[in-house]
């Protein structure tokens, strides 16, 4: 099976706060939800291992920005070809996100632009969100107070989800999407493909596009009649 995840599965399964599995983070979504809420100006930086939730919960909170009738500016930093100037006037957006700050460390021009627009941001007593896969001090950057700067409101490290966070995740992505995935099944699905959330994730997408397809339910015994399609392939 395929552990390749589609760029736009977390898009189609619309990321908010109430479908993000807190499990031992419970204070960061509370915080992202009480900044926006009351409109507090602020910095946050997330920071956690590849599928700690880092990008659901940046989407999460642009969503709510917009429920709100505000104009978040999301900026996945890892995008090919993306360029400085992306950041100009982003400090006027009702929120702005970063994704993947670490994809700019050691770029001389990206981070002064960062840099500018975290001043602009303060001076504009903006919202600024932005992860990366560690700390500020932690991710390579060179520009001399930059990390600083990223840490100048509050920081949390995203905790790995145990196997019993795993497979709680992958049933509430599953009913996210309208499928209903027994808790034998996502364990079943836990002990035998990898086990990061991402291709977690994209294996749960290859699963509900053959339970449509063939219009059986998620147990057992259907994941292994695909495992052994895939080997008569």
């Amino acid at each position: 099976m395929t552990t390749q995840l589609p760029l736009d599965l977390r898009l189609r399964d619309g990321s908010s706060f109430a479908n993000f599995l807190a499990s031992g983070n419970e204070e960061v979504p509370a915080r992202l939800r009480t900044m926006i809420s009351k409109r507090e100006p602020g910095n946050v930086f997330l920071w956690g291992e590849r599928a700690a939730g880092k990008t659901h919960l940046l989407e999460a909170a642009c969503r709510a920005v917009q429920e709100q009738g505000g104009l978040p500016r999301y900026v996945p930093l890892a995008t090919p070809g993306l360029h400085p100037a992306v950041l100009e006037d982003a400090e006027h957006a009702d929120l702005v996100c970063l994704d993947d700050v670490e994809r700019i460390a050691g770029d001389r021009d990206w981070e002064a632009a960062l840099f500018a627009l975290i001043e602009r941001v303060r001076e504009q007593r903006g919202r600024l969100l932005s992860a990366a896969i560690g700390p500020p001090g932690g991710i390579g950057l060179r520009l001399p107070d930059l990390a600083t700067r990223l840490a100048w409101g509050t920081v949390y490290q995203l905790r790995a989800l145990d196997d019993a966070g795993k497979i709680a995740a992958i049933r509430l992505r599953a009913k996210n999407r309208g499928l209903e995935v027994p808790a034998d099944a996502a364990r079943y699905i836990l002990n035998r493909y990898p086990r990061d959330m991402v291709s977690l994730f994209a294996l749960l997408e290859r699963i509900d596009v053959a339970s449509l397809a063939s219009r059986r339910r998620v147990t057992v015994p259907f994941l292994k009649s695909l495992e052994r399609g895939d080997r008569a392939r």
